[in-house]
């Protein structure tokens, strides 16, 4: 991982600077925000301005590093084993928080409440946004039967597949215009 160049590339929507460790807490709440867009992955660097100037962190790294790991154990549902680094750049520590949000999981809460990154700002979800996340995610997950949401039809499994920048992804269209989802 080449530090030196995200910090020249500066902030962007899965990359968050924060000057000291004393701002664990809205590192922690962006990194929440990071893992819950469809991306589901994210890095916060310690000890590095928003203006991109290394300030480093300073104190006992050991006891730091442990402490923000309990901090995201007993704040983090469900629970998050995030990447805890220390790198040197010129001369300072900065320490890098990085996570990835399995595909099973549909979203993160952090201190009780989801968040998501848009663009450079982190917002709270909403109840009904949270569960067209859950809604959406799990139907990656699902396996079949599907049911039309539009004509009612019914089908065993799902083989359809579009060609997206993304790489390949299923296709949940039905030929009536409609969408398959889960049937519970």
């Amino acid at each position: 991982m080449d530090i030196q160049r995200i910090i020249q590339r500066g902030e962007t929507q899965w990359i968050e600077f924060k000057k000291s460790l004393s701002q664990r807490k809205e590192g922690c709440r962006v990194l929440c925000g990071m893992l819950n867009t469809d991306v589901g992955s994210g890095m916060v660097l310690f000890g590095v301005s928003p203006e991109k100037n290394v300030v480093g962190i300073a104190g006992n790294l050991d006891s730091a590093q442990k402490t923000l790991a309990q901090h995201i154990r007993q704040k983090f549902a469900p629970s998050i084993v995030p990447s805890i680094e220390i790198e040197k750049q010129q001369g300072k520590n900065v320490l890098i928080l990085s996570g990835k949000r399995p595909s099973e999981i549909c979203y993160y809460e952090y201190d009780g409440r989801a968040f998501i990154k848009e663009g450079s700002t982190t917002r709270q979800l909403s109840y009904q946004e949270k569960q067209s996340l859950s809604r959406r995610r799990n139907r990656a997950n699902h396996n079949g039967p599907w049911k039309c949401d539009r004509c009612g039809s019914i089908v065993g499994m799902l083989i359809s597949m579009v060609i997206t920048e993304q790489g390949s992804q299923r296709s949940y269209k039905c030929q009536c215009g409609g969408e398959y989802w889960p049937t519970t």
